[in-house]
């Protein structure tokens, strides 16, 4: 059974950190998404994915460090297909 796709809301609440956060990660083509209407959903395979970049990244530490923010330069440079 496929796991239920976060919103915004519910990541934001699994980072600590803003919905607002979480949109603009979707928007700078940092972490996969797909769109219902104006609702942003975010598959579950997606976030582990960001969250094991974020922790490569930082050296390590926990996966809450997702929230510390990258630009769409950087995931170019990391080269992640999401």
């Amino acid at each position: 059974m496929t796991p239920k796709p976060f919103d915004p809301k519910s990541l934001a609440t699994r980072w600590d950190c803003s919905a607002t956060h979480v949109r603009n990660e979707c928007a700078a083509g940092n972490l996969g998404h797909f769109r219902l209407g104006k609702l942003y959903r975010i598959p579950a395979d997606a976030v582990e994915r960001y969250e094991q970049w974020q922790t490569s990244l930082s050296g390590g530490s926990e996966a809450a460090s997702a929230c510390l923010g990258t630009t769409a330069k950087q995931a170019s440079a990391a080269a992640i297909n999401l």
